[in-house]
Order: C-alpha cells, then sequence, then structure tokens
C-alpha cells in the first residue's frame, strides 16, 4: 500500500491547484433585465383623415305686410345637410400609467377640416301657400344653402387598458369649431300671368355670407400601439356636436308690386342647423423622456 501514497498525493495537490486557478477566473453577471415601458410622460404629434357631419336643417321664409298679412315663401319642413371633407391637425396631452394596465390622461387638439355640403329648399310656383288668393300659385321660391366646417378643435380627458403594446382607450370632453353658412334666396314669377315689368316677382334675390364659432362636446374611442423607441401611432374615433346654429336673412321687396308690399310689409329667411360630426383619423405621437 505504500505505493499508493505518493499517488494520492499527486491527485489531491492537482485537485487544489484546479480549484484554485478556477477561482481567478472574472465572474461574468447575468445580463440586466431589459427597462419596462411606461406610458407616462408628455407627448405631441400629428394626424389626418376625415370626416362626415350629418346636420338636421329647419328653414322657413316668411312675409308679412299690413295688407296681406303673414304669409308663408318656403315649405316648411327638417332636412338633411351631409358634410364631408378631409381632416389634418395636430394634438398634444400627457399620459399616468397609474396601474400596469391602466393609463389616464388629457389630451388637446386642432384640426383644420375641408368638410362642406350644401341643399335647396324650393317651392315651385305650382305649390299652394298661403298667399293673396289666385295669385298664390303664380310664384316660386328657392333658397340655395352651402355649409362649411372649417375647423374643430378639442379639449379631452382619456381612459384606457393595455393589452400588449397598445392602448385602448376612451376619450370625451368639451369641442369647439367654426361653422360657415351661405344662403342665397331666389323669386320667380310665372311669365304668364306676370309681366315683365313684374318680375323677378314680390321679393328680390339676396345673398348672405354668416361665420358662428360654436362651442359643444365630444366622445369618442381609440386605439394607440407603440411602435419603438418614444414613438406610437393611433386610430380614433369622435362624434362632435357643436349645438344650434341660426341665421336671419332678409328678403328685399320688389317695389313694383306697390303699397300693399312695400309698406308695413317685410320679408326675411330663418334657418336653424344642428351642428354635428363623425371624425376618424390615424395619428403618429412621439413621447418624450
Amino acid at each position: 500500500m505504500r505505493f499508493l501514497a505518493p499517488i494520492l498525493t499527486a491527485a489531491l495537490a492537482a485537485t487544489f491547484a484546479t480549484s484554485a486557478n478556477a477561482a481567478d477566473l472574472p465572474y461574468k453577471a447575468r445580463p440586466p433585465a431589459p427597462p419596462v415601458y411606461s406610458w407616462t410622460g408628455f407627448y405631441a404629434g400629428v394626424n389626418v383623415g376625415g370626416g362626415i357631419g350629418v346636420d338636421s336643417n329647419n328653414q322657413s321664409a316668411t312675409f308679412n305686410s299690413v295688407a296681406l298679412g303673414v304669409n308663408g315663401l318656403l315649405a316648411g319642413g327638417t332636412n338633411s345637410l351631409a358634410l364631408t371633407g378631409l381632416v389634418a391637425g395636430a394634438q398634444a396631452g400627457f399620459n399616468w400609467q397609474v396601474a400596469p394596465m391602466l393609463v389616464l390622461g388629457v389630451e388637446g387638439d386642432y384640426d383644420w377640416t375641408s368638410q362642406k355640403g350644401s341643399i335647396n329648399n324650393s317651392t315651385p310656383p305650382s305649390a299652394v301657400l298661403g298667399f293673396f288668393g289666385a295669385g298664390a300659385n303664380g310664384f316660386g321660391y328657392s333658397l340655395a344653402t352651402q355649409q362649411k366646417l372649417t375647423e374643430i378643435a378639442t379639449a379631452r380627458v382619456r381612459a384606457g387598458v393595455l393589452i400588449h403594446d397598445s392602448l385602448w382607450y376612451l376619450t370625451g370632453g368639451v369641442a369647439w369649431g367654426t361653422v360657415k353658412n351661405n344662403y342665397t334666396f331666389t323669386g320667380s314669377a310665372n311669365p304668364v300671368i306676370f309681366p315683365a315689368a313684374l318680375q323677378p316677382g314680390p321679393f328680390l334675390a339676396n345673398t348672405g355670407n354668416f361665420s358662428n364659432s360654436k362651442t359643444g362636446w365630444t366622445i369618442g374611442t381609440g386605439v394607440e400601439t407603440r411602435l419603438g423607441g418614444g414613438w406610437s401611432a393611433k386610430l380614433e374615433y369622435l362624434y362632435v356636436d357643436l349645438g344650434n346654429v341660426t341665421d336671419v336673412l332678409p328678403i328685399p321687396i320688389n317695389p313694383a308690386f306697390g303699397a300693399a308690399f312695400v309698406n308695413g310689409g317685410g320679408a326675411g329667411m330663418t334657418s336653424t342647423l344642428h351642428v354635428t360630426d363623425n371624425i376618424i383619423r390615424a395619428g403618429l405621437n412621439y413621447k418624450f423622456n
């Protein structure tokens, strides 16, 4: 057994030497986990899309005189006016990620829009309206309306849930807009009944341009998805209600029809529109910090 002692001694020495060399090797630390993205922070961006406004439109035109009383010039009723066009603008806001899956925020935006639409409300000469006896069916009247929505701005709150890299949210708040209306009123007289001297009838043509700044409300929904870095893209729908717009256009009286029309007489058009809009737009945001 004596010959085993040198062998065991050599083996133990080699083991201790290997362990010592391994202890001298540098330690390779585990790579750090990637940082968790936070939606908290200020952001700004641009958007582009389209809008479809659907307005209820109630118009009437009347004539009132001492001799002839109150008479309707246009058949009353409610019509629909559709406004279509592009929207484009910018937005900015701030988000707070208050929980791993919950984000709250505020956002403001301003959009230029090319939305416009037109409608024509006419009463032909054969229409039966209360006027001075048998001459009623000799007159016709027409009111052409063109409406434009030139700008829209909103200030809203947002609340949404995170699903992977996407924020699905609801939003709502205050809306502002500029509504521009153009009206053209024309009258006509049946040439078989009325000679050239009495054309174009008791009432003369007139035009009017009106601009109204309106305040209303908005509500909508959308989804915003992280693209990498501080960039994100969103798709959003907003319903906007700007309330009612009422315009009054005076109608000149043809002096050739005499004192019964001119003395103590007056005519005018009243148009009331309830302005709403449906906006679908895509946006690109950049979050700072």
